[in-house]
């Protein structure tokens, strides 16, 4: 995977320079805190230079932290911060940027005074206002659900199904005009009054939007409404600085891109846990089957979404193996390898640790990276000091911008048509979410995918996507979402840099969390993450690349002295210096960070006083460079951070084949009906007994009732049989029952057997197909006599996996899976076992010993009966796969087999079956090494 740097560049500097002072810079530093915050503005506001010095302790300080913010923190905010997008920004020769001192501010109302607009929806309707639906809403048997917010909280609201509402919101999936939904509806005049009453009761209830409600994503919502701003009005500022020369050297960044190959394949990064819990709720619930969005997150109709809303001897090898299919992953290399560094540094040895020293060994597999990534930077003369790599897409943090700037607004666009170019068989999309007013100016940005979903507000997009028209589905270890409207896989990518964990809508959370799914989107290594509650950190380097800075664990207690009083300013700075702390240092939460020089007194005494509210504290190193990257037009430096973007343009999205409408087939049949479905939960060892003397006797005496049967394994809440009758006639459905039940009365009375239960049996139509489905029920029942045949004489294993080998032979000999086709189909089957049970070099060669034992078994005697039983079976898988189509015979060839294992061991399935298809795979390719 090559990774490219992107030449355009987006920097953020502070208000002031790092040299400046406050004296030389009061005025402007006042008018900067005038915008942020006006009631400490007003208490400071009559303060000259000459003053400062006499303020109380509590307001002087408070100035220092804003002015120190405003010298030292990049993170935009009001004017105390810019950005810059420079275009050709990476040039072979060593170039200062050179940027405006004075900053172009892009003033928007701020978010929170949507609150105060008020509109008389009458007026609105009458004046022939555009209408949206609130696409959150699904039907449920009795009644219509869907979701609303009060006060910053969402419920899932209910109403009775009323088919007017459901026409008007059907009508309104896309942005309609009053007057072309009475035409839609067909309405005469007369009835004009009663719709707009029922208009007015739906935007109430948060059912339809207007175009004058808010949307967060696309033009700004006060402009496109006609809201002007005044001098009272509180304002949300983007500040930002133009460039007017010079690049990056791009010598200082030729290490990047093997930085970011080694941590890519050095961290191993998991599904998130909502995520995961999700799919297997998602799984034992629907298995195969694609359902709506809406429904699947439902507490009552689906999952939800994070709780918001053996016993018996073994095979040794067999043993081994499932035994690590569960474990947790061992400890990356990486940790471990820095463990040992951090244990072999002294205390406060300024030796970094070089991560291009270790004997790293890269992760066998790893997620693919994101088409586009952040890497959020300083540069230090030669030195670059990350801050972040990674992310969702180089959007997320770029975004915001895009509503003070149109160069932004393009890179941006840029971006996400590089994404998805790369991805050309699915469709990104951006999701507008809105409920925290304070928090969502962060949130306003401008449309830059082809794309957008609103959730609970007013959509401006050409064609918007409605949450209601979203399937899900879980096709092998991907999680699908589907618009049935456009027939596209659709992939979520939010240009917000928003918190979402903050959120307790699970629909939101369940989109956001997709982004990661199964991908590496975190690179960012932090010693501190990775070893908490240190003394001491070295700095993790890498070539010139600083990964994590050098930091030092400060207790409260350990700057005062024996009667529990503060150290004097001199007394703390002597502590400082024989921690190894010289020059500057920064310490605090995230971007919420002060800087102080240990040289400076101001510093220093300002550091005692912000330790006066805190218990224990991390402090950062703060390196200045000689040479500044980023000056102004008077040549004073500044603290710039780097939004450099990186990208790839490997396919990462699988795509899904277009869905048809399926014939109508029956899918659900309760007890009573032509389907009987019994589990009968017992001891895994105990099922072949269950099966040879009591499944195969009754299925043989009752012949003449039925018509088709089968029965596979499961062990969801306990282990048992499923085993299923397809009746002649459902009249014989309770005779069947009643003399079923009583074969297994002795085995229920001995507790050989614990429970027996009559379900309702849901097909896999999902899975196989409507027009298939009839097919496989039938091939299931020819697998299942050619089992009970088996297990009559108890096999051994081997010997079951030499027929499973005789069972591809004729797959081969009949071509209708050609040689390539089945080989990659194996091989794929085969890779993502061996993954799942963690297999290591000593496993393989364990693997491989026992292929050269298996090789030289025999083909295995069957006798008459289960000779028949097995052509009969061959024929049907081959005839069964001849019924599907050539694209789906790959995927049904596995399921077939996948259900063969289930029923032809008792047992550690998943584990024969990857040794199964470790050994067909090496059969094909023993068999195409000997044709070259």
């Amino acid at each position: 995977m090559k990774v490219n740097i992107d030449s355009t560049l987006i920097f953020r500097t502070p208000k002031f320079s790092y040299t400046d002072e406050l004296g030389d810079c009061w005025d402007e530093l006042k008018a900067a805190i005038a915008l942020s915050s006006t009631s400490f503005y007003e208490t400071i506001k009559d303060v000259n230079v000459s003053g400062l010095d006499a303020l109380p302790p509590k307001i002087y300080f408070t100035i220092w932290k804003y002015f120190n913010r405003a010298k030292f923190r990049s993170t935009p905010y009001g004017t105390f911060a810019s950005f810059t997008i420079l275009e050709n920004a990476i040039d072979e020769n060593k170039s200062q940027i050179v940027i405006n001192e004075r900053q172009k501010l892009t003033e928007l109302l701020d978010w929170p005074l949507k609150n105060n607009i008020q509109f008389n929806i009458n007026d609105l309707l009458n004046k022939n206002c555009l209408l949206f639906s609130n696409s959150s809403y699904y039907l449920t048997p009795q009644s219509c659900r869907y979701i609303a917010c009060t006060d910053g909280v969402f419920e899932l609201a209910e109403i009775d199904k009323n088919e007017e509402v459901l026409q008007i919101l059907a009508a309104c999936l896309t942005p309609l005009r009053v007057n072309d939904l009475v035409t839609k509806l067909g309405l005469e005049n007369e009835a004009l009054p009663e719709l707009y009453e029922l208009l007015q009761d739906m935007h109430e209830l948060q059912l339809i939007f207007t175009a004058y409600d808010p949307n967060i994503i696309g033009e700004d919502y006060f402009d496109r409404i006609g809201i002007k701003s005044d001098e009272q009005a509180a304002k949300y500022i983007i500040a930002e600085r133009h460039a007017q020369t010079g690049a990056l050297n791009n010598p200082i960044l030729r290490a990047l891109p093997g930085l970011i190959d080694l941590l890519h394949h050095s961290i191993r990064q998991g599904e998130r846990t909502a995520l995961q819990q999700f799919v297997r709720n998602f799984k034992k619930r629907f298995e195969d089957k694609e359902v709506p969005l809406l429904q699947a997150l439902d507490p009552e109709l689906g999952v939800g979404y994070d709780d918001l809303e053996q016993a018996g001897t073994n095979d040794d090898l067999i043993a081994q193996l499932s035994s690590k299919k569960n474990k947790e992953a061992d400890v990356d290399d990486l940790k471990s390898l820095l463990s040992q560094q951090l244990s072999a540094q002294k205390f406060n040895s300024a030796d970094p640790i070089l991560l291009n020293k270790l004997p790293l060994k890269p992760l066998e597999k790893v997620n693919p990276l994101p088409n586009s990534v952040s890497v959020l930077m300083s540069v230090v003369d030669d030195l670059i000091f990350i801050d972040q790599i990674g992310g969702t897409t180089a959007n997320a943090l770029s975004g915001r911008f895009t509503m003070a700037s149109s160069k932004v607004e393009a890179y941006c666009k840029a971006t996400a048509q590089r994404e998805q170019s790369a991805n050309e068989d699915v469709l990104f999309f951006d999701v507008a979410y809105m409920v925290e007013a304070n928090i969502d100016n962060i949130n306003r940005r401008k449309l830059v995918y082809d794309h957008q979903l609103s959730i609970l507000n007013f959509d401006t997009s050409a064609e918007p996507l409605t949450l209601n028209d979203i399937q899900i589905a879980m096709r092998g270890s991907d999680i699908i979402l589907r618009s049935k409207k456009l027939n596209r896989r659709i992939v979520p990518k939010m240009a917000s840099a928003y918190n979402y964990s903050r959120s307790d809508l699970s629909v939101f959370r369940l989109l956001c969390d997709l982004q990661h799914h199964r991908q590496q989107t975190n690179l960012s290594v932090s010693l501190e993450s990775l070893f908490p509650n240190l003394r001491y950190y070295p700095r993790l380097q890498y070539h010139n690349i600083i990964l994590s800075a050098s930091k030092w664990k400060i207790d409260k207690q350990n700057l005062t002295d024996t009667k529990q009083q503060f150290f004097s300013v001199n007394d703390c700075r002597t502590y400082l210096k024989s921690l190894g702390v010289n020059g500057l240092f920064k310490t605090g939460v995230s971007d919420q960070t002060l800087c102080f020089d240990v040289e400076s007194d101001n510093d220093v005494s300002a550091f005692l006083q912000y330790m006066q509210k805190q218990t224990s504290v991390y402090l950062e190193e703060v390196v200045l460079p000689i040479n500044s990257a980023v000056v102004d037009e008077a040549g004073k430096p500044y603290m710039a951070q780097f939004i450099l973007n990186l990208y790839h343009q490997n396919k990462i999205y699988n795509s899904i084949l277009p869905q048809s409408e399926a014939p109508a087939v029956q899918e659900i049949f309760p007890p009573g009906k032509e389907w009987l479905y019994f589990e009968v939960f017992c001891h895994q060892q105990r099922a072949d007994q269950l099966l040879v003397e009591i499944v195969s006797p009754f299925v043989t005496a009752h012949q003449q009732h039925i018509k088709s049967w089968f029965f596979i394994r499961y062990n969801e809440n306990g282990d048992h049989i499923r085993f299923r009758i397809l009746l002649n006639d459902e009249r014989d459905g309770q005779k069947l029952t009643s003399l079923f039940v009583n074969d297994l009365d002795a085995y229920l009375a001995a507790g050989l057997i614990s429970d027996i239960q009559i379900k309702t049996y849901k097909r896999e139509v999902n899975r196989y197909g409507a027009d298939l489905i009839g097919t496989v029920e039938t091939h299931f029942c020819a697998d299942s006599k050619y089992i009970l045949s088996l297990i009559e004489t108890q096999p051994d294993n081997f010997s079951k996996y030499k027929l499973c080998s005789s069972l591809v032979e004729h797959i081969q000999a009949s071509k209708v899976l050609s040689a390539d086709r089945l080989a990659k189909v194996i091989k794929h089957v085969s890779d993502a076992f061996n993954e799942e049970h963690r297999l290591e070099p000593a496993d393989f060669k364990k693997l491989n010993s026992q292929y050269q034992q298996f090789r030289k078994l025999e083909n295995v005697p069957l006798t008459a009966y289960q000779a028949e039983h097995f052509e009969g079976f061959a024929t049907s898988l081959v005839s069964t796969l001849g019924s599907a189509s050539e694209q789906n015979r790959e995927k049904l060839f596995s399921d077939l087999i996948h259900m063969h294992v289930n029923r032809l061991f008792n047992k550690d399935q998943r584990t024969h079956e990857m040794v199964i298809h470790y050994f067909l795979l090496k059969d094909i390719q023993r068999v195409l090494a000997m044709q070259r």
